[in-house]
């Protein structure tokens, strides 16, 4: 029975390819554990009281911007709805497992890597030709695509999009970072740990490539800024023309991006409203990528929403709304109308939504439980890794992840904020001997 709720509950950050309906909102399958677990669960554990400083503002917020006609009653409680019970389910998982971080965490290595594993699997049949081995739409999964680049395809294993690959196995890439830097086995074994790099890099993802960064900042950060700078910023540059000269997609949007915040290439040379010009048009989709171009429209909306209501903003929900006010779809002829309601970044759309209100609570959640490795690597004391892991992840879902609960966010959310507080609750080595150390965590297989 434990291993069948393990397997519920870990399914629900790794399957969500596959939609059971739409209408009137998208159901994915990875929904059914946690209407299964959620009710054991609430009848188990007593509600997290923690939640209602969070969730209380956000629904006076909601309701009152709906009683505006900011939005809509349908949208605001469906993501509402998503928030409560997707934090609540999260919060009991941790409940379930006792709060062992080292448990709970070496399960999702050990998923993170069969996943990598079947990336693998799926690139080299993609390589000779195995349709069932690297089209796996052909076992239902209806939101998911075979996506070329890279060595031929870019790996995406069980996820929709290289981009989720990215995101969702960003923590298990850091930990295999820093097990081969340092010659460490933190969970896994380097061989492991090797193979979770290697997949990682060839999703040639930039969401991907920007978890590199990410990890790299966060490895400053612990070992030394000042130590370790002089070998990080030529790092830094080897590894972005690496990825700007051999992954296309990474150089389209790197180029696209610069062509909208920097060259300004819209205010100069887009379409006016109500303009139909064909080859001036033509030009334009030339120099700029679709991606880029939704990334910067939805940084508009969610910039003007901004400033006209910049305390609590409109209402979870109310990015849609928004964007029907402020889009900037005219200009490039109405086309690439996408990520209206999640504003392709969950930093834009809490700035839409929240206002300074989420933006100052996200901020303050990130910093105020934040771990830095205290000292050198302690084998037995592992909360800093398993927190930093979660770190890269969220940082992600700021810049590339719309959706507020998409491929389990609050069970790293959880995981951040738990490892914080596991991590002070160990004892002060300043008042016991050396050998009476706190013993909390240890690494799977040492």
């Amino acid at each position: 029975m434990n291993r069948i709720i393990n397997i519920g509950i870990f399914s629900t950050l790794f399957l969500n390819s596959t939609i059971l309906f739409k209408e009137p909102f998208e159901f994915y399958l990875s929904y059914i554990p946690i209407l299964i677990l959620l009710p054991f669960f609430m009848a188990q554990y007593t509600f997290p009281k923690k939640l209602l400083y969070i969730l209380l503002p956000l629904l006076l917020v909601g309701l009152v911007n709906v009683y505006f006609q900011n939005n809509t009653i349908g949208e605001f409680l469906k993501i509402f709805i998503n928030i409560l019970i997707s934090a609540m389910f999260f919060y009991y998982v941790f409940q379930y497992y006792d709060k062992d971080i080292k448990y709970v965490f070496g399960i999702y290595m050990k998923v993170s890597l069969w996943v990598c594993l079947l990336g693998l699997f799926q690139l080299f049949s993609y390589w000779i030709g195995f349709k069932y081995g690297y089209d796996f739409r052909t076992y239902g999964l209806n939101k998911w695509g075979v996506i070329q680049g890279g060595l031929g395809i870019r790996i995406n294993s069980v996820f929709s999009e290289p981009s989720y690959f990215g995101a969702s196995i960003s923590p298990a890439f850091f930990v295999s970072v820093i097990n081969l830097l340092f010659r460490k086995q933190y969970f896994l074994n380097a061989f492991s740990s090797m193979i979770i790099i290697v997949t990682y890099v060839l999703t040639f993802s930039t969401v991907a490539f920007l978890g590199v960064f990410v990890a790299l900042v966060l490895i400053l950060l612990n070992f030394g800024l000042v130590r370790y700078i002089i070998f990080a910023i030529p790092l830094a540059i080897i590894i972005f023309n690496f990825m700007y000269n051999n992954a296309q997609e990474f150089k389209v949007r790197v180029d696209g991006l610069k062509s909208l915040y920097v060259d300004e290439l819209l205010e100069k040379e887009g379409l006016q409203k109500g303009e139909h010009n064909p080859l001036k048009l033509q030009k334009l989709l030339k120099k700029i990528h679709g991606s880029s171009f939704v990334q910067y429209n939805n940084y508009v909306v969610a910039t003007h929403n901004f400033m006209s209501n910049p305390l609590f903003g409109t209402g979870l929900g109310s990015h849609k709304v928004a964007f029907d006010k402020y889009n900037l779809l005219y200009k490039l002829g109405g086309i690439y109308k996408f990520n209206t309601a999640d504003a392709n970044s969950m930093l834009l759309r809490l700035l839409s939504e929240t206002g300074l209100f989420g933006l100052v609570f996200i901020l303050l959640f990130i910093f105020r439980f934040f771990i830095k490795i205290p000292g050198e690597l302690d084998d037995e004391n592992l909360y800093w890794l398993v927190s930093n892991a979660a770190l890269v992840m969220i940082i992600l879902q700021l810049a590339r992840q719309g959706n507020y609960t998409y491929n389990g966010f609050f069970f790293y959310m959880w995981l951040y904020y738990f490892s914080f507080e596991q991590y002070n609750e160990l004892p002060d080595e300043s008042d016991q001997p050396a050998s009476e150390s706190a013993q909390v965590i240890s690494p799977v297989g040492q």
